[in-house]
């Protein structure tokens, strides 16, 4: 596995029995997952370290201009969007930022140049096919579970005990869940405990199965990328539900607040 080694340790029986406590099977899978959870929830090292923004697709035209905006660069009480999601990774202990804008990443590059001005280091994909094949490019970039959200939404979520619950499950890719009133608005995840068996497409009113939808804020793991192709563009269309039948994909509903760029303001 990618950022793994294998080691031959001498153990206590006595401890040995602690950490078989925690195996359930399913958070906890086996001796090697709990000892490594144990070690990294005691050392206290930082947990995430870098975060993809997904900010391609067509952008929008602000009044009285004629080309398109990256929408991360819209204002936003007094900023560009793409600041205030700055402010919460660095408070997030994230100091690496790679940004994926597609056809807008000039104009990017340009506003945000290296993120020093921001207190971060930020770099950029240009080639942007789609946000599945975007994985394809952060196979030599990324070797460690990284953040990757949408560029349009923004939460306070504590990261940290996402992770916890992301290493816990075992899974390739952990999905931030929100619940709405009206998920006939939205295709929706149909969970088996904390594990998304499937989504739902915009279900009828009234014969809705799940009232919770994807908030766009994921933590990944690197060995995703192998299920990840050029030719699998979408991550909601395409890779999302081939994790769910493999039974790598879980959720996780993100506590406090939870911003889509459309709503702030209004």
């Amino acid at each position: 596995m990618r950022n793994r080694s294998r080691i031959t340790i001498t153990i206590k029986n006595e401890l040995l029995k602690n950490i078989d406590r925690i195996i359930d099977g399913t958070e906890i899978k086996n001796r090697s997952h709990a000892i490594e959870f144990l070690l990294a929830k005691n050392f206290g090292e930082q947990k995430i370290k870098k975060a993809v923004i997904l900010a391609g697709g067509g952008g929008v035209v602000p009044k009285g201009k004629i080309k398109p905006v990256s929408r991360i660069l819209t204002d936003c009480k007094g900023k560009m969007f793409v600041e205030h999601v700055f402010d919460w990774l660095k408070k997030e202990g994230i100091k690496e930022v790679i940004i994926s804008a597609g056809d807008l990443s000039l104009e990017v590059k340009d506003k945000i140049g290296d993120g020093s001005k921001f207190g971060l280091q930020v770099s950029y994909l240009s080639k942007d096919t789609g946000t599945a094949s975007v994985l394809k490019y952060l196979v030599n970039i990324i070797d460690e579970t990284f953040l990757m959200m949408n560029g349009d939404v923004l939460s306070d979520v504590d990261l940290d005990e996402m992770f916890d619950f992301h290493k816990k499950s075992g899974g390739l890719c952990t999905i931030g869940m929100i619940s709405v009133k009206e998920p006939s608005l939205f295709g929706t995840i149909k969970l088996k405990g904390s594990q998304i068996v499937d989504f739902i497409e915009k279900p009828k009113e009234g014969k809705e199965e799940s009232y919770l939808i994807n908030a766009g804020i994921y933590l990944v793991e690197p060995e995703i990328y192998k299920s990840a192709s050029y030719k699998c563009l979408s991550l909601e269309k395409n890779l999302f539900p081939a994790l769910a039948k493999k039974g790598n994909l879980f959720g996780y509903y993100l506590q406090g607040k939870w911003f889509h760029l459309d709503k702030i303001g209004k």
